[in-house]
């Protein structure tokens, strides 16, 4: 059995599980809400990496999204993982009432005709990491700096969500 067999895409794609592992988190948070302050300040401390990723974020899609015919919000397939969960509740942002598709081939739930209606702090993770080609390129073009200041924030953004997540898991469990 491979992990593939193991793993379902999306999980909590069902609402009543995603309702349970929201309800799971949410108790967990207030059962150990003594012991949570690390955790917390590495959420804050992520949030803090994010709203200072945004800037380049929106510049992109500004320049690229807008006239693009084959939006990834339609083809990629994405969902909630656990880090991006607790991070929402830890940080109080908006959550969706259900995984943001259902089973592998649906569009993200939050895909309009104008874009992402999620407030971009509550947006999984994938959905803040992915650039497409043409965003790339307008990276690479903005120069080496550019390129590795946002190398350096992705590396630092994925260190501290391991670590919500580890040490979460460490004082709950």
């Amino acid at each position: 059995m491979s992990w593939k067999d193991v793993v379902e895409i999306p999980p909590w794609g069902d609402v009543e599980d995603w309702r349970q592992v929201n309800d799971a988190v949410r108790y967990l948070i207030g059962r150990h809400k003594a012991n949570l302050g690390p955790v917390m300040e590495t959420a804050r401390y992520i949030e803090t990496l994010l709203k200072s990723f945004f800037p380049l974020q929106d510049q992109l899609v500004q320049e690229t999204c807008v006239g693009c015919q084959c939006p990834c919000c339609e083809t990629a397939t994405v969902w909630y993982d656990f880090c991006d969960i607790l991070f929402n509740h830890l940080t109080g942002q908006e959550l969706t009432e259900r995984q943001l598709i259902g089973k592998q081939g649906d569009i993200c739930g939050c895909f309009s005709h104008r874009g992402c209606v999620m407030p971009r702090l509550s947006r999984p993770w994938v959905c803040t990491l992915y650039f497409c080609p043409q965003q790339m390129h307008r990276i690479r073009v903005r120069g080496q700096e550019v390129k590795n200041a946002s190398d350096q924030l992705i590396h630092d953004i994925r260190v501290a969500r391991k670590k919500l997540e580890t040490s979460f898991i460490q004082i709950t469990s």
